[in-house]
């Protein structure tokens, strides 16, 4: 005899599409909402959707005007910590998409964030979210992996329980410093994979083909509506504490700015902003807008034309492990644009 389900007519649980997640780790700058890009558009040429989920210290919105074309839906969080204090609303986030019917997940976590709580929460709510095979792919940065000095511990949990790993700026960095950097990687996680966005792409379609057809049933409190019992807080990891020694701050540039100076205001920067992402309208074309980036004080010699988009500012964000946002602001005020200003 068949227990009756009390929401479902007939008696049987609700079904739900098992589909592929996976969740982009690695430190500020690393190059992870690169390889995202690059990901969803290869998913895109064979047709796969794909639900996003962006996290960022300050302003995830500017990252997700930046993918918005390629992507189904794209959520944006926005938090200091997303796995303490923004974890609930994470899981919130991942249970919203793993309601709708596209192919896969992709999650990109800030540039600070410890993985392993987010790793326990998919484990513990197995039943609550079909979401199979979960990959962890951690982008290291072939630059600087292994020289961030106090923040090294951090950079190295983020890469210990990832299954994937992908090497970013290879073409700038010598042979015998890549060697270094493989070596390093291996002995942090042995176990991962090196991969390139090409190879990810066929591996994330592989799965997506082999769930078609396959769907599980979920939980009720699901399906009802009702608010889960999600994981509780564990003690943190050792290392973790060293996740919130970052702070960060977003300024808003209301006005068109030269595009002469942009590149010099950059470099002249405080060298403790670690990381610096910038969405500006030049005064030679007001029809666009460009992102600009800054990693420990190397600028990215071409910007990323960003389609207008009236409901998100021009901003930029600013993190660091001592920012002073005063300071900030009034250096850029003096040095750039006049009438930059913190959000209202």
């Amino acid at each position: 005899m068949v227990k009756s389900h009390p929401s479902t007519p007939g008696g049987l649980p609700k079904l739900t599409p098992v589909r592929p997640m996976v969740m982009l780790t690695g430190f500020l700058g690393a190059g992870k909402t690169t390889f995202l890009r690059s990901l969803l558009q290869n998913l895109a040429l064979d047709d796969y959707g794909a639900d996003v989920i962006l996290n960022d210290r300050e302003n995830a919105r500017i990252d997700r005007e930046t993918l918005r074309d390629h992507a189904k839906s794209i959520e944006a969080l926005t938090g200091s910590c997303v796995c303490c204090e923004g974890l609930d609303q994470l899981n919130q986030l991942l249970l919203n998409a793993s309601r709708t019917k596209h192919d896969v997940l992709l999650i990109e976590l800030n540039g600070t964030a410890d993985p392993i709580p987010l790793q326990e929460t998919f484990i513990l709510f197995e039943k609550h979210m079909q979401l199979r095979p979960r990959w962890q792919l951690c982008v290291v940065d072939a630059r600087f992996f292994g020289k961030r000095k106090a923040f090294a511990e951090l950079e190295e949990l983020q890469l210990e329980t990832a299954s994937y790993y992908y090497i970013s700026h290879v073409e700038e960095v010598s042979e015998d410093r890549l060697e270094s950097v493989l070596k390093r990687v291996t002995r942090v996680n042995p176990h991962a994979s090196r991969t390139t966005v090409g190879e990810f792409s066929q591996h994330v379609g592989r799965a997506i083909y082999g769930n078609q057809g396959v769907e599980m049933s979920i939980l009720r409190e699901e399906r009802d509506g009702t608010r889960l019992p999600f994981a509780q807080k564990k003690a943190p990891h050792h290392r973790h504490h060293v996740a919130h020694e970052f702070t960060g701050c977003n300024i808003v540039f209301p006005d068109a700015v030269e595009e002469v100076r942009v590149f010099e205001w950059l470099r002249s920067l405080p060298d403790e902003i670690i990381r610096v992402k910038v969405l500006l309208k030049l005064k030679s074309d007001r029809q666009s807008r460009f992102l600009y980036e800054r990693v420990s004080g190397e600028v990215s010699p071409a910007p990323i034309p960003v389609r207008e988009i009236p409901r998100v500012p021009c901003s930029g964000i600013f993190i660091g492990p001592t920012l002073d946002p005063d300071e900030i602001l009034h250096f850029t005020q003096a040095k750039f644009a006049p009438t930059a200003h913190f959000p209202d």
